[in-house]
């Protein structure tokens, strides 16, 4: 990615840092597992992904057997960020931005935050499984799958141990944000908690704590 854009992308990612904001829209959930049939089973989810870098200040889950990951040799940060809100929209993508370039760590759960955990800031939105995975991403990876056409939005899961096995369904994610990049550590969890249900509700318009 030029520079100059990695510049622009941090910009914005730092920006809403300092906004302790919670959003909860209306939401239905239901169990994991089988969402059309009677035989109907739950499933336990509990993943950790040690450490992701973080170079641009905005991470994302993805489905990657639907998400669309090539935009062009020539792309800009404009038509990028376009691509994000028309993926967004169709549920294969959530992204939301840092306030900082780390190396976070990050839990994806079937439960709620720790209420022993600070939460900086929170998010829900929905994401559709197609494919029986989910894979959390950083955005240098989608930018190079979004410059080279054969690049996937998937390649580095394997070096993250970010890609999650989950049924075919509908799913809301709760992002919780539980560090500050700004401050200091106070505690020895994660960085950010991904806590998935099924269920539904409303898509975001856009990438969260962004201002783009």
């Amino acid at each position: 990615m030029p520079e100059h854009l990695w510049g622009a992308a941090r910009a914005l990612a730092h920006t809403s840092c300092g906004a302790g904001s919670v959003f909860r829209p209306n939401i239905v959930t239901v169990g994991f597992g089988d969402q059309s049939g009677e035989d109907y089973r739950m499933a336990q989810l509990q993943h950790r992904i040690a450490e992701m870098t973080d170079d641009s200040g905005f991470l994302g889950l993805v489905d990657p057997h639907a998400y669309t990951s090539f935009v062009g040799e020539d792309w800009t940060l404009e038509m990028l960020f376009g691509r994000f809100e028309a993926e967004i929209r169709q549920r294969t993508m959530l992204l939301w931005g840092t306030g900082g370039e780390e190396r976070w760590r990050i839990d994806l759960l079937d439960s709620p935050v720790d209420p022993r955990l600070p939460v900086i800031r929170q998010i829900t939105g929905p994401i559709t499984v197609t494919g029986g995975e989910l894979i959390v991403v950083n955005l240098e990876t989608v930018t190079m799958a979004a410059q080279y056409a054969d690049s996937a939005v998937d390649d580095d899961k394997d070096i993250y141990g970010s890609g999650i096995a989950l049924p075919n369904g509908d799913y809301i994610c709760t992002v919780s944000q539980l560090t500050d990049p700004e401050e200091d550590r106070t505690h020895d969890g994660p960085d950010f908690h991904l806590h998935l249900t099924a269920g539904h509700t409303p898509p975001w318009s856009g990438v969260a704590w962004s201002e783009l």
